[in-house]
């Protein structure tokens, strides 16, 4: 379904070549485990190809644009599974068009953290969380202070992103207004965040870190794969808490991977996560307190699963699917 914007305009992400090079969001819908979750992307990824080799950004990673298995599969473990994120504040690691972190909003989280490191995917990723009636945190679009989506972000080329779509809500439904819906005040705050995985700023999200960490096809390189494990860990907290050492915690971390894409790099973080004192190896830096995550990683008993599932082309993949206890 082709969008509007707030002045009824075709909705569309501006960039320095607009002109030459529209890029117009459309809807769709994804089925997930019961849930009729509503997605706001570009027409295809081949276009944002297009878009970054028009503003001399061959190098930009376009897979943002792209309904990844890995995040099908993250959405129907969070949505036939609540309890993992109900109640609780949840981060999506590298969000792309931000299924994972939606289905938490629509099965209970108090808040979600949508990151990823292009703002044009965020941006399809609040505007989503808007069209599934989730609370948006407001943003100063088009001011030079706004991290996000302002001039001076990051890729944009001084170019700002509009404000967040709005949608009209369904009566009845987590989309309802406040007057036809009393738990309107229960409904899921949803931000965006730029979040570099090669030059973290963890102070972001505040001293009490996050509860869920969700992360899908993030283990791509072995370099990201040791900069990812530790950022994980890093992410539930920067320190540890007095008398808490060694102690489990309701932290948990959801990661998945299709088995056969890189399976070296599974392993790798596998071992990461579990033991921290490798990470001074792994990165070449030296093993002492500053640079060694204060948490470490335990695989849950019996949470090993895998699910097939389909992109929007209807392409099946198999992806296996791991929930961590975060423990210091």
């Amino acid at each position: 379904v082709e969008l509007k914007d707030a002045r009824g305009a075709d909705a569309s992400i501006p960039h320095l070549q607009s002109d030459h090079l529209s890029v117009f969001l459309y809807q769709t819908v994804v089925p997930v485990a019961g849930v009729d979750v509503k997605l706001v992307l570009p027409e295809s990824e081949d276009l944002v190809v297009d878009m970054y080799a028009a503003l001399g950004r061959p190098d930009d990673d376009p897979h943002w644009a792209t309904l990844w298995q890995g995040s099908v599969a993250l959405a129907e473990e969070v949505l036939e599974n609540p309890s993992l994120v109900r109640g609780k504040r949840v981060l999506d690691l590298g969000t792309g068009l931000g299924l994972a972190g939606l289905a938490a909003g629509l099965a209970g989280a108090k808040e979600v953290v949508l990151t990823d490191r292009e703002p044009r995917a965020l941006y399809c990723a609040l505007c989503a969380a808007a069209a599934n009636g989730l609370s948006v945190v407001p943003t100063q679009s088009g001011g030079a202070d706004d991290p996000v989506f302002g001039k001076d972000a990051p890729g944009l080329d001084g170019v700002p992103l509009p404000e967040v779509l709005s949608f009209e809500r369904e009566k009845g439904s987590v989309n309802a207004s406040a007057e036809d819906n009393k738990h309107d005040d229960d409904v899921c705050v949803v931000s965006a965040a730029l979040l570099d995985w090669f030059a973290p700023d963890c102070d972001q999200f505040g001293d009490d870190g996050i509860d869920v960490v969700l992360a899908c096809d993030v283990l791509y390189t072995p370099s990201a794969v040791d900069v990812i494990a530790p950022l994980v860990l890093r992410l539930f907290g920067k320190e540890k808490r007095p008398g808490k050492e060694n102690q489990s915690t309701n932290n948990v971390f959801v990661l998945a991977d299709p088995p056969g894409r890189f399976p070296e790099n599974h392993e790798r973080f596998l071992r990461l996560m579990e033991d921290p004192d490798r990470f001074a190896n792994a990165s070449g830096e030296e093993n002492d307190d500053k640079n060694r995550p204060a948490l470490r990683a335990r695989l849950m008993d019996g949470t090993g699963k895998s699910r097939e599932c389909v992109n929007l082309e209807g392409e099946a993949m198999t992806v296996d699917l791991s929930t961590y206890v975060i423990e210091g």
